[in-house]
């Protein structure tokens, strides 16, 4: 009687730890690394219209869509063409549509970010802007990510200010090296800035005006301060012309974006009988083909970039946001490093990423920059370098 006792209570035991092994061995771990139960739904609130000839902007969603592929995220793309009254229009059918997407990407376009972050809070959609931040009063008002408003869960803009530096920095050390000075041996310098709403322009300006400040002693900013062309090849060109004559010893044209750099190039050429590369020295921001070209040629000084990477670097962060790596562990705010593309380094890249095409763009494994895949990273490796020993 006992020993039946005693084997039923065995067979009981092991039945129990049968069941409960079989029950853990199909049960998913919960971890942070877990895939979500659906897809991950982005929309990008694109800034730009869907034409060929925004280069830019075409390259940085070529990268975010690449990056959204690798982690199977579904995207859907906006084109507000320059309109911030599209771009609200837009935001509202995206949140308040059938298929409501978990969160919108954009840049603070004219100003129409913090209106889109407020209405998404409402809805539960969280927002990651990128490219271009909150003014300094907007941000009085909006606070940091997560701190008023908890959907708007973080940034990464480009180090705009030390592209603005190191622009100038640049451009000064070519004419200097050229011999190519104007009153008491100083580099003369005319600047061309950006739409003065966009934060990009506003921090641009600030690294010229930094680098200025610094080097009093080798350069002069004719006229104190960027004029403005609104981003705008043809208006660079006019305001150029224009200014010009008043500064014939001017030898650098700081430029806030490529597409004015061209603007600037067409009027040194053709209204003011100068040869870029010889006795003017032309750069930009943006790594835009036609001034990459310029670069090959010696037309163009520099120009400096890649910050449409960020695009991928997005998709990398909601990736990992999503499956519980959140990105707060490194920061909410982050500023990505612009690359500076000049005569000694422009072939090695067009080899590698020249055409930007989309097949090139694809072939890169943006898995390897997420902490989610490779969770020994202390910090994002979000840089040129990284990306392009991929494709050597």
């Amino acid at each position: 009687m006992v020993m039946t006792i005693r084997r039923s209570i065995y067979a009981l035991i092991i039945g129990l730890a049968f069941s409960l092994a079989s029950a853990v061995a199909a049960t998913p771990a919960a971890t942070a690394t877990s895939a979500p139960a659906k897809p991950i739904k982005v929309v990008f609130l694109n800034p730009a219209s869907a034409a060929a000839e925004e280069v830019w902007w075409r390259t940085c969603t070529q990268f975010m869509q690449a990056a959204a592929n690798d982690f199977k995220i579904e995207l859907k793309v906006y084109y507000a063409g320059r309109s911030a009254a599209e771009m609200h229009r837009q935001a509202d059918e995206a949140l308040n549509g059938p298929n409501k997407p978990d969160f919108i990407v954009m840049q603070n376009m004219k100003k129409t970010a913090p209106s889109i972050i407020k209405q998404a809070e409402k809805q539960g959609v969280k927002v990651l802007l990128f490219n271009s931040g909150l003014s300094d009063e907007e941000a009085d008002e909006m606070g940091t990510p997560r701190e008023k408003f908890a959907n708007w869960i973080g940034q990464i803009t480009p180090d705009d200010e030390a592209a603005g530096f190191d622009l100038a920095e640049l451009l000064v050390r070519t004419a200097k090296k050229a011999k190519q000075t104007g009153r008491e041996g100083k580099v003369e310098m005319l600047a061309l800035g950006g739409t003065i709403s966009d934060s990009s322009a506003v921090d641009r300006n600030k690294g010229l005006d930094r680098y200025v400040r610094g080097h009093a002693s080798e350069v002069i900013l004719n006229r104190e301060r960027p004029l403005p062309a609104d981003w705008d090849t043809e208006k660079a060109k006019i305001t150029l012309g224009a200014a010009y004559p008043a500064y014939p010893k001017t030898t650098a044209i700081w430029n806030a974006n490529d597409n004015m750099a061209m603007g600037a190039l067409d009027a040194a050429t053709s209204r003011l009988s100068k040869t870029p590369g010889k006795d003017i020295f032309i750069g930009g921001i943006d790594w835009n083909p036609d001034n990459l070209a310029g670069v090959k040629t010696g037309t163009i000084a520099a120009s400096i970039g890649g910050h449409f990477m960020e695009g991928a670097w997005v998709m990398v962060l909601i990736n990992d946001y999503a499956r519980g790596a959140d990105f707060k562990s490194q920061a909410l705010s982050m500023k990505s490093k612009m690359g500076i593309i000049s005569k000694e380094n422009v072939e090695q890249f067009e080899k590698s990423l020249g055409d930007r095409s989309f097949e090139k763009i694809d072939k890169i494994d943006f898995t390897q920059f997420s902490k989610v895949t490779k969770p020994r990273l202390k910090t994002y490796p979000f840089d040129l370098n990284t990306l392009l020993k991929q494709l050597q």
